[in-house]
């Protein structure tokens, strides 16, 4: 029972640093697509998008917690996880159902699916205690193998949700 604890404390802090760090790399990379997608939500007043780097920084900033804290501290990706949540969730029942969602990618419009997604994250990026035990090998493996199943299923959802859309 330890080497499963183990494995997913490991393992879950790895998928959220490597869906952090993309969303991050993405927005920055296109600014533009991110601050269109920031746009269409309506949440925030228009002065206010031209500190749209701010985004990109505070998921650079959870990456970073998680690595320094190994894994322990969660809270800021677990906040982002469900603000993010929250905003698709606002807009839907505000009937504004085809905006993209800013994931990166392939443009996607907004769903329930994407609550859901995100509260799977969310879940995932609660903060845990460090599971005791030593280090093995085939821990090492297995926390590989679980991260890497992770974020191929993470990636089978957003195709799903972004065929959906065509």
């Amino acid at each position: 029972m330890e080497t499963l604890a183990w494995v997913y404390f490991y393992a879950s802090a790895f998928v959220v640093v490597v869906i952090l760090s993309a969303a991050a790399r993405h927005k920055v990379r296109f600014s533009g697509d991110f601050i269109g997608a920031l746009t269409g939500y309506r949440l925030l007043p228009e002065g206010v998008l031209t500190i749209w780097w701010i985004v990109p920084t505070l998921e650079a900033l959870a990456v970073a917690q998680i690595l320094f804290s190994y894994g322990q501290s969660r809270w800021l990706a677990a906040a982002l996880f469900a603000l993010y949540g929250a905003a698709i969730a606002t807009n839907l029942l505000r009937g504004r159902q085809h905006i993209d969602c800013g994931c990166g990618g392939e443009g996607t419009p907004i769903s329930w699916g994407l609550v859901l997604r995100n509260a799977v994250l969310l879940l995932i990026a609660l903060p845990l205690s460090t599971p005791d035990g030593g280090f093995t090998i085939i821990m090492g493996f297995l926390v590989v193998l679980t991260g890497a199943l992770g974020l191929l299923a993470y990636a089978i959802v957003n195709q799903m949700f972004a065929n959906a859309a065509r």
